[in-house]
């Protein structure tokens, strides 16, 4: 009987629900991919690794502050405990966001930054304040099984950063052009998710609310136990790798660097994000209803395994000429990196 039910819950609401999450991601990656040979062609590898320094600070501080928090909304029986947990997890990001302002403003004034310095410390507060609220509302619309949602949330995210990057860069904004552009497009990304937050934000902040608020931050406590050290070693991996390239080396290897681990990401972002996030969803419900989740789970480990072969032996092979081709001579070396890469971002694929 177990098998059985198994069998029909993955083959129907699985299924149609990856169907829509993977159409929206799928739309999403192809604007980025097919204009990436544009705008590699109006920044330069140097300027893609300034931004990609922002990016992964910006990914770091906004892991800080919801302390993984997010990923435990799918899971409270009640759509009005979860969403006291949404608002916790918010008051804890803004202190947080908080912290980083005034913290970027006393270094800058200690130590007499400019002007320029001032903008990108903005732009940092901006970029964490709406890529929280972007992570929120995707896990809250993933316990509404509002996939649809989520889609429209990638593809206006993905067309209008894109799109803005095609724009600065005619105006050769450089890599403050990019930021703009990233900061702008997770704004944009994240308005999907605000009408039903402030719908239900409307509920009464009772002494009561306030408490069953701090109940479920105790019950769900294993997510920024077990799981926030790991993020943040992954995250702080990430921008360790950035500081040593370009103190060792430089910004330009560094770009290069970034670039084709951006694109080495692809089938991670298009199947393994959507397959991950309809299966969190999938075995929350197993959890509630204390099914097993290794048979679901094995299913989906062999399928990920199998895709992943093809993709990344041919950029094994031939990195070097695909990237020079698609993105420009200058990005030879990023092709060449993404050969070295390959063998480790498809497992990365894997445990996606």
């Amino acid at each position: 009987m177990l098998k059985r039910l198994t069998k029909r819950i993955y083959s129907s609401d699985f299924l149609k629900s990856l169907a829509v999450l993977m159409t929206g991601t799928i739309i999403a990656q192809a604007i980025s991919y097919s204009l990436a040979p544009v705008i590699t062609r109006m920044f330069t590898p140097e300027e893609m690794g300034e931004f990609g320094v922002f990016q992964r600070l910006t990914t770091f501080i906004a892991t800080i502050a919801t302390a993984r928090y997010e990923f435990a909304l799918p899971l409270p029986k009640k759509d009005k405990h979860a969403f006291l947990l949404f608002r916790f997890i918010l008051r804890l990001a803004l202190i947080t966001i908080l912290l980083t302002l005034i913290g970027g403003l006393i270094y800058g004034i200690t130590v007499n930054k400019e002007f320029d310095y001032y903008v990108l410390v903005l732009a940092l507060v901006c970029g964490v304040s709406f890529l929280v609220f972007f992570n929120l509302g995707t896990n809250w619309a993933i316990r509404l099984k509002e996939f649809r949602k989520i889609s429209l949330s990638k593809m206006s995210n993905s067309l209008s950063l894109n799109g803005l990057r095609v724009i600065f860069g005619l105006f050769g904004t450089g890599t403050i052009g990019l930021i703009f552009s990233f900061i702008i497009s997770l704004f944009i990304g994240s308005l999907h998710f605000v009408k039903d937050f402030l719908t239900r934000n409307k509920l009464p902040k009772t002494k009561i609310s306030r408490q069953k608020g701090f109940v479920m931050l105790k019950e769900h406590k294993d997510f920024p136990i077990a799981n926030l050290p790991h993020a943040l070693s992954d995250n702080l991996r990430d921008l360790l790798v950035a500081f040593i390239i370009i103190d060792l080396f430089s910004e330009n290897l560094f770009g290069s660097f970034d670039h084709s681990f951006r694109m080495l990401r692809l089938p991670i972002m298009i199947i393994g994000a959507s397959m991950s996030q309809v299966f969190f969803n999938r075995i929350s419900e197993y959890k509630k209803q204390s099914l097993r989740i290794y048979p679901i789970f094995k299913k989906l480990l062999i399928t990920l395994s199998l895709l992943s072969l093809i993709p990344f032996t041919v950029i094994y092979f031939f990195g070097g000429e695909i990237f020079s081709f698609v993105f420009g001579n200058e990005w030879y070396l990023s092709g060449k990196l993404s050969e070295i890469m390959a063998p480790w971002l498809m497992i990365n694929f894997i445990l996606s």
